[in-house]
Order: structure tokens, then C-alpha cells, then sequence
């Protein structure tokens, strides 16, 4: 896959998913610079070939403090942004390619590998004209608070990512998962707002995923033993879990709620339940969801549901809720809505 677009993320970007969420499309070089800017940052744009028009769209949605787009120039342009300061960046092309000077590292990006960007290093960027890229930024404040929660103490300097990612490897191959995941979501709610837990959990894998697969300058932090037992922890999580499942989660809030590094949290519950916090809480929600099955009236709704729960994957959340109460969410429904009817 090094040389070619991962071919589920460009049908999802051609059928323009995010469009009904927010639209911008223009061939006014300022305007574009304008529109641009709101979305990412202030930056210079120039157009290489004068004789050139540009023809640019941005089509982006806000997942928490993470921005979810797909854009393009339409022509050959030079966009310098300078430091990033509020923000890290991930660059996906699908289309075309795109010379990044990042510091000092240049590299070429094309279908098949991305950039990784962070905020302390000037940017500079020349796309081609066939360039279509998927980009990501995450906001620096959310994105190295989930970090702190990760390594249990503050940040002192931004985090160091490595500044390319292979996309067949395991990092970018459980991205663009993501990202799929993201882009059908909005899809399939058209343009209605992502439920809170919806956008949320997708914050939450997005950040997770760049953050635990993505080598950076404190991955030894991340491999290194895990010590300390609290059989309490366990307890306490666990409690919070059952009494906030219907609010945003993150692991950055359980290390808070727990007092421990989220590594830390891990073990505790692999060791003592054999499943991750994340699993239980998806297990709660389920139960959440069987319960507003059962006893929903007749405008009751199997994907509204299941999105409002937090549960993006539709075919995933019903082989899940098939293996754990051995019937579909619509057999629930229906056998409950028939036996009230009787």
C-alpha cells in the first residue's frame, strides 16, 4: 500500500461525507486563505503558476478537539503556516502529493503514507495541484491533557512525533480505521450533529490511536513496567463508569478519577476483569441500550439508539449485541413492541 490510496477511505472521501456538516468551496485566493485560517491557522498562500486558477474545497467536521477534513487546493500552491503553536497535524493524500519541509526533516507524502506534525517545528507545504489529502488536528491542549492522563505527570514540551507513518503498517492502518469510522458516522447522520458520546469516543480513539502507535520522544515512557497494585482503583473506575455511562469518557478522565497513570489503569483491570475500562464501559452502554429497547414506545429506533450511545459501527455494535444477548437490536425491538401491543 505504500504506493497507492487505501481504497475504502477513497470511496468514503468521494462520495464528499462531510459536506452536509460544513461546505466551503471557492476560487478566490483570499477568500480560500480566509476560510482556511478559521479552520487551521493563520498562514501565507501562494499559487506557483499565475496563469493557474485555484479551485479549493474544504469539507470538515469538529469531533471534540479533534477536526476531522478533506480538502484540496486545485492547483499548484506553497502554504507556509510557521509554527503550528496550538495544534498537531496529521496529512493523509489520497490524491496527488505533497512536499512537506517540517523542521528539519523533508519529506514527500503520497497515497499510502502521511505526515505527522507538532506544534514547535515552522511548516511549509507544496501541494500539486492533484492533492486531496484527509487531515486531522488535534488540538494541542485536549490532545497533551489525554497525554498527562497517559504518563500520570504533566507535559513540559510539546510531544515529538515521528514525522511520517507508513499506512500499511499497524499505526496507520488502526488510523485510517478511525478515520473511516469518523467519516461514515457523518455520513450516515447526514448533516444532524454527532451525539456527544458519538463524538467523543471518536475524539477519544483518535487521540489514542496516534498517541499509542505513533513512535515518539516518550515511547520508552509507554514501555516501560507497570508497578503498584490498588485493588480499589478497579472499584472505583468501575463505579464511575456505571454512574457516567452517559456522558463523554475518556482515559485521560478515568486516570483523574482513579489517580493513576492510564497504564497503570490497564493492567489493573486486565489483571482483575480481562478486559480494558473501555471494554466495560462498551459493555455498560450495551446494557443501555437493551434497556431503551425494551421498553421504547413506537417511534423507538435502532440506529438512533446505538449512535446515541456512543456505538458508531452499526454492523460491529449489532454482531456485538448479537453475541452478548444471543438476538439482533431490531429482534429486541420488535419482540418487546409486540408483546406491549398484545
Amino acid at each position: 500500500m505504500t504506493a497507492s490510496s487505501d481504497p475504502g477511505l477513497l470511496a468514503l472521501c468521494e462520495m464528499s461525507p462531510l459536506a452536509a456538516h460544513s461546505r466551503f468551496a471557492s476560487t478566490d485566493r483570499d477568500e480560500v486563505q480566509s476560510h482556511v485560517a478559521e479552520v487551521f491557522c493563520g498562514h501565507s498562500l501562494s499559487v506557483l503558476n499565475r496563469a493557474a486558477a485555484l479551485d479549493a474545497e474544504l469539507d470538515h467536521i469538529r469531533l471534540g478537539g479533534v477536526a476531522l477534513a478533506i480538502m484540496r487546493y486545485g492547483a499548484d500552491v506553497i502554504v507556509e503556516p510557521g509554527l503550528l503553536q496550538d495544534f498537531y497535524l496529521v496529512q493523509i493524500p489520497t490524491r496527488g502529493k505533497a512536499r512537506i519541509s517540517f523542521g528539519r526533516a523533508d519529506a514527500v507524502i503520497e497515497p499510502g503514507r502521511a505526515s505527522v506534525q507538532h506544534p514547535a517545528a515552522p511548516l511549509r507545504m507544496h501541494w500539486d495541484a492533484a492533492c486531496t489529502k484527509v487531515v486531522l488536528r488535534y488540538d494541542r491542549v485536549r490532545f497533551e491533557r489525554f497525554v498527562e492522563g497517559c504518563v500520570g505527570r504533566p507535559l513540559r514540551a510539546p510531544l515529538y512525533l515521528h514525522p511520517e507513518m507508513d499506512l500499511s503498517g499497524i499505526a496507520g492502518q488502526m488510523l485510517l480505521d478511525q478515520i473511516k469510522s469518523g467519516l461514515r458516522c457523518a455520513s450516515q447522520l447526514g448533516g444532524a450533529a454527532l451525539p456527544p458520546l458519538l463524538a467523543a469516543h471518536l475524539e477519544n480513539s483518535l487521540m489514542g490511536t496516534l498517541l499509542f502507535t505513533q513512535p515518539h520522544d516518550r515511547s520508552e515512557e509507554f514501555a516501560g513496567a507497570i508497578d503498584g497494585t490498588e485493588p480499589r482503583l478497579v472499584t472505583r473506575v468501575r463505579d464511575y463508569l456505571a454512574a457516567h455511562a452517559d456522558e463523554p469518557i475518556d482515559m485521560a478522565m478515568l486516570a483523574e478519577v482513579a489517580g493513576a497513570p492510564v497504564r497503570t489503569i490497564y493492567h489493573q483491570f486486565k489483571r482483575t476483569l480481562g478486559i480494558a475500562p473501555l471494554q466495560l464501559l462498551r459493555d455498560i452502554r450495551m446494557d443501555r441500550v437493551r434497556r431503551e429497547l425494551m421498553d421504547g414506545g413506537a417511534d423507538a429506533n435502532v440506529t438512533r439508539i446505538a449512535l446515541g450511545w456512543g456505538f458508531e459501527h452499526l454492523g460491529r455494535f449489532a454482531a456485538q449485541y448479537r453475541q452478548r444477548f444471543g438476538e439482533t437490536p431490531r429482534d429486541t425491538l420488535r419482540r418487546h413492541r409486540t408483546g406491549r401491543m398484545n
